[in-house]
Formats: C-alpha cells, sequence, structure tokens
C-alpha cells in the first residue's frame, strides 16, 4: 500500500531515489553533508513509500513565503507511469494553495514538459530556456 507523507526522506533513502534513475551525487561530487543541508533547507517535500520501501520523493526549494522552485521529482523506474508524480505534486501544491500570490517555477526536460502542462505550469510569454510556472 502506498503512503504519501508530507517528510524528507533519509540521506539514504535520497541516495537510493537518486541512484535509481542515474542521478548519483557521488558523480557530481556532491557529498552526503552538502545534500543533507540541501534536504533540510527545503521548505516543502513528499515521500512516498510501498509498505516501508522508499519509492519516490518530490520536494520545493525556496522562501516558503513567495517563491518556490519544484526539485528531485523522483520515481524509481518500476512505480513510474502510475500517477505517483502526479499524485505528490498535488499534495505539494495543495500545501501551497494557500500562499496567494506563490510563484512557482520549474525546469523541465523535453520529455517531462508536458506532465507539467498537465498539471498547470505553463511557459513564460518570453520563452526562457523550457521555463515554466505555476502561479497560485
Amino acid at each position: 500500500m502506498l503512503k504519501f507523507e508530507m517528510i524528507r526522506p533519509t540521506i539514504e533513502e535520497y541516495n537510493y531515489l537518486r541512484n535509481s534513475v542515474d542521478w548519483s551525487l557521488k558523480e557530481k561530487g556532491i557529498s552526503n553533508d552538502r545534500a543533507k543541508k540541501s534536504l533540510i533547507a527545503s521548505p516543502f517535500c513528499v515521500t512516498v513509500y510501498d509498505d516501508f520501501k522508499v519509492i519516490g520523493m518530490c520536494r520545493i526549494s525556496g522562501d516558503k513565503t513567495m517563491y518556490g522552485y519544484l526539485q528531485d521529482i523522483i520515481i524509481i523506474p518500476e512505480y513510474q507511469r502510475k500517477g505517483i508524480g502526479t499524485k505528490m505534486l498535488k499534495i505539494l501544491l495543495k500545501d501551497v494553495s494557500k500562499l496567494k500570490g506563490y510563484l512557482l517555477g520549474v525546469c523541465p526536460s523535453r520529455k517531462s514538459a508536458y506532465f507539467y502542462k498537465t498539471v498547470g505550469f505553463r511557459k513564460r510569454k518570453e520563452k526562457p530556456n523550457g521555463f515554466m510556472y505555476k502561479e497560485i
């Protein structure tokens, strides 16, 4: 049974998730200590478990007042394309929905741009490098 929790993953869970999609922190020269600080600084985070196994996470970095940036939507491959990313994102959006005027941005890959469009993100008129946003 899937559980969606408004918590940050542990550093071990975070590394597991990143490694499962070939986003190794070690290869980028990022230490566990630095990654922990980044996770702690994230004001909003959803982590998903199948029973006790971590299978996904999504977080927002930013100031928790006016601006945020969508980071690390990660779902291990065998759970992808099952609506989990959409549900995680909707949970995060519900949590920030009380912040009228909050601007949430993301720089999607070409492959993920359609996904963000389906959940209400749009391109800026001046079309900067793939940047998309959603104003709450």
